[in-house]
């Protein structure tokens, strides 16, 4: 039986065990570092594109409009934010909070929101954004305060800025005119 100790072994096994000494190291070292290297490589995703920030922040406010939460639909509104509804009257934020209040108290359940980006054109830290959208909702009528069951399609304009520190805020929204308003039949 040959005796393999180090003082005894083949000058080609040492030379082996020298080569592969720094390779396993330099394993130990790598294994060691992978999962930072992972959350480095994690941490320096791009931000993300102007048109997949807005559309996330579109479904944000349409994720609002069917909890009818009307803070929620100015999350991302910046601090001049105004709002035209379809007869054309601008309102400012707080106005706007105020109106849309009073109409989510009037709701008793949106029963569905389509909402579909027609076109979304970014020039520079600006973008033009035109959205459509279908409602079914039932809400209280305030004269006679009869539950009714009505559908709702309105098109909008909205532009978009980049802000230094929020990303992509709206500035404007605006109705191109009164919202279609259909009643439909009662449910049984």
């Amino acid at each position: 039986m040959s005796d393999l100790s180090p003082a005894h072994a083949p000058k080609s096994a040492l030379r082996a065990r020298r080569v592969a000494s720094p390779l396993r190291l330099f394993g130990y070292f790598s294994l060691g570092f992978a999962p930072v290297l992972a959350l480095l490589a994690a941490c320096a995703q791009p931000a993300p594109t102007a048109d997949t920030q807005i559309r996330e922040r579109i479904a944000f406010i349409r994720a609002s409009i069917l909890a009818r939460d009307a803070a929620g639909i100015v999350h991302w509104a910046v601090d001049d934010w105004t709002f035209v509804d379809g007869a054309g009257k601008s309102y400012d934020k707080a106005a706007y909070l105020v109106r849309t209040r009073a109409l989510m108290d009037r709701i008793v359940a949106v029963d569905s929101l389509d909402s579909h980006v027609d076109s979304l054109t970014v020039t520079g830290d600006t973008a033009a954004v035109e959205l459509s959208q279908t409602m079914e909702r039932r809400e209280r009528d305030p004269a006679s305060a009869r539950i009714l069951h009505v559908r709702l399609r309105y098109h909008e304009k909205q532009t978009w800025i980049l802000t230094p520190t929020a990303g992509w805020c709206v500035r404007r929204v605006a109705f191109t005119g009164p919202p279609e308003r259909t009643e439909l039949a009662p449910s049984p």
